[in-house]
């Protein structure tokens, strides 16, 4: 038997995910990692190198991947409820890269959480976040890399049979619901 349970929730870099599992918190417990943390101190531990957070879709996705799933590994506790929180597609200097479904089955992902948002705002969230530099994107090119996220996350939970949820974050604002089923 299983003793945890894997939760990929992805979304765009500014739709809300991190601030909406802030908010969950208070309802469920749950260990939240973040693909980007995981990657960066596996890449610091193995060679040295310490990314900035906002490089990492610079580097190479598929060593990325590989260090994603080292690092949740040996991070990830044995037991509980875990929430990946990462991306199913990534905006790199060479266009958007998909993330293979076998990166979410080597972690053992049971469900799938896409996280929308009407592009309009996303765009804002991303230009007021000053802790962050994130590509400066157009709306419609936003439209595409989340119509493209949404694809990417249904391959990936066809391709490992388990449930996917796509989240308008206008109609849900707590997502503790799609965690804790």
């Amino acid at each position: 038997m299983n003793r945890r349970k894997v939760i990929a929730l992805a979304g765009l870099s500014g739709v809300g995910k991190s601030t909406l599992l802030e908010n969950a918190r208070q309802r469920i417990f749950f260990e939240h990692l973040h693909a980007s943390d995981l990657i960066r101190t596996e890449r610091q531990e193995r060679q040295g190198m310490l990314v900035a957070h906002d490089l990492l879709r610079e580097g190479n996705i598929d060593d990325n991947q590989a260090l994603l799933i080292s690092g949740f590994i040996r991070r990830a506790p044995e037991e509980g409820l875990i929430v990946l929180d990462g991306h199913t597609v990534i905006d790199t200097p060479d266009g958007l890269a998909e993330i293979s479904p076998s990166v979410f089955s080597a972690i053992g992902v049971s469900r799938i959480v896409v996280l929308i948002d009407d592009v309009e705002r996303i765009a804002l969230r991303r230009l007021s976040d000053t802790r962050r530099t994130r590509p400066v994107r157009s709306h419609e090119d936003l439209a595409v890399h989340q119509e493209r996220s949404v694809l990417a996350a249904y391959r990936a939970a066809l391709a490992l049979s388990v449930p996917l949820f796509v989240v308008p974050l206008n109609q849900h604002p707590d997502i503790a619901m799609f965690l804790d089923r």
